[in-house]
């Protein structure tokens, strides 16, 4: 064996490794990443989870009525029969205007779907798979609402943002209704009840249900999400090889390619920004933006649980239309309100242009609290922020000392009034 014979294998074999090592450090970045990616689709987030009900009033009959939040036993089973339902009901149909009220709905059997926030009509539609006929131009009408009613058949009714009601004239079988209402009846829920309309000092809008006995909900630790790695990382860039990686003072990771950067702060919250390219802007429905918002969230870090589209707001402009997503957490089945923000995301034309994420989650529960009546909830409310009228009161959770901490918020005006104080 020759000592050229040797070397050439010895040439051959460096060559060799140094292929593998350059496959190898290639495919960890864009093909990992691609075969991660297609794993996070395989699992994208249904749409209609990211826009659930806050709450599911159920009117049983007989002037009893309880309510569902996320958490409750019956509320996938009360959602999904809704969806199916309404779906049944609408296609083909019309809806128009009718006079009724909140009060009309406190007679019936029936349940009211209440979304967290209104909801463009034709996303509802495309939603749950609706083609109706309506005579009514529905196109800028906001649905906060919908309720399935017996009344000598079954009937739907559409609420929207400014407390219009609208009937679908298109009868269906109640025996289904009829059996869940049964059913729900006879587990012996909490029972709520409507507040009255209020004075002359306090106007309290009508559709307001609370518990008749105590509400005791419990506290929670909160944790952080962790701070993402390189891996992660390059899922925000279509060639991760030629970002640039800058570590600052503070503890911050900024990545670059010139076009986009993602910063990383030392506590994981990640902030994304992506001019684009104004040629690639096209116009999108609010369905197409939300799901893209939707998609990049699951891509880019995983969809938290309890996550729900908390609001959003539509910009229209000379360059086409953009959408700002903001997305809440529920704990317990109860929304988080906060000041600071959690999750967001704009989409402008088919790309989102900038992301934020900083998840607080919930961790262990611990102590029971057990709160204060709705009622004097609203008389604190009365006698320290003078308020003047009431659109909604709920439990919710705020952070307190590290904790999350149950109490009550009251709608006034459009503004959160969050009442901390608990029985003793």
């Amino acid at each position: 064996m020759t000592r050229d014979y040797v070397l050439g294998w010895i040439l051959i074999l460096m060559v060799g490794i140094s292929l593998f090592l350059s496959f190898a450090i290639w495919s960890r970045i864009p093909g990992e990443q691609s075969a991660e990616k297609k794993v996070q689709e395989e699992k994208r987030v249904d749409m209609a989870t990211v826009v659930s009900p806050g709450k599911i009033l159920v009117h049983l009959g007989n002037a009893s009525h309880t309510l569902f939040t996320p958490s409750s036993s019956f509320y996938d089973k009360a959602w999904n029969y809704s969806k199916k339902a309404i779906s049944a009901i609408w296609v083909g149909a019309k809806a128009m205007p009718v006079d009724v009220g909140a009060d009309f709905f406190e007679q019936k059997a029936g349940l009211e779907i209440v979304f967290p926030n209104p909801l463009p009509v034709p996303f509802v539609k495309r939603l749950f798979n609706i083609e109706a006929g309506d005579e009514v131009n529905f196109n800028n009408i906001m649905l906060s609402s919908y309720s399935l009613v017996e009344d000598g058949g079954l009937w739907a009714y559409l609420k929207d943002s400014d407390g219009r009601y609208y009937r679908i004239n298109k009868s269906g079988d109640s025996v289904e209704l009829s059996a869940l209402l049964k059913e729900v009846s006879e587990s012996n829920p909490p029972l709520f009840a409507a507040i009255p309309p209020g004075s002359v000092n306090l106007k309290i809008s009508r559709g307001i249900y609370v518990p008749l006995l105590p509400h005791d909900l419990p506290q929670y630790g909160v944790k952080h999400e962790k701070v993402i790695n390189d891996r992660l990382a390059a899922r925000f860039f279509a060639d991760f090889s030629v970002a640039r990686k800058i570590e600052e003072r503070d503890g911050a990771v900024i990545y670059t390619d010139g076009q986009r950067a993602l910063r990383i702060y030392h506590d994981g919250t990640l902030e994304y920004s992506f001019p684009g390219v104004k040629e690639q802007k096209k116009n999108v429905s609010f369905y197409d933006a939300l799901k893209t918002a939707v998609d990049f969230i699951s891509i880019h870090g995983g969809w938290p649980q309890g996550a729900f589209l908390s609001s959003y707001d539509i910009s229209s402009g000379l360059n086409g239309t953009s959408y700002n997503f903001k997305f809440g957490i529920r704990i317990n089945g109860y929304p988080v309100v906060s000041e600071k923000e959690y999750l967001s995301v704009t989409v402008d034309g088919s790309q989102v242009k900038s992301f934020y994420r900083n998840m607080a989650i919930a961790d262990k529960p611990g102590q029971i609290r057990e709160m204060i009546s709705p009622i004097k909830a609203m008389d604190i409310a009365v006698s320290t922020r003078n308020i003047k009228s009431v659109e909604d009161i709920y439990p919710a959770y705020v952070m307190d000392s590290g904790e999350y901490i149950p109490t009550w918020v009251i709608k006034s005006q459009g503004h959160d009034i969050i009442i901390r104080n608990f029985s003793e």
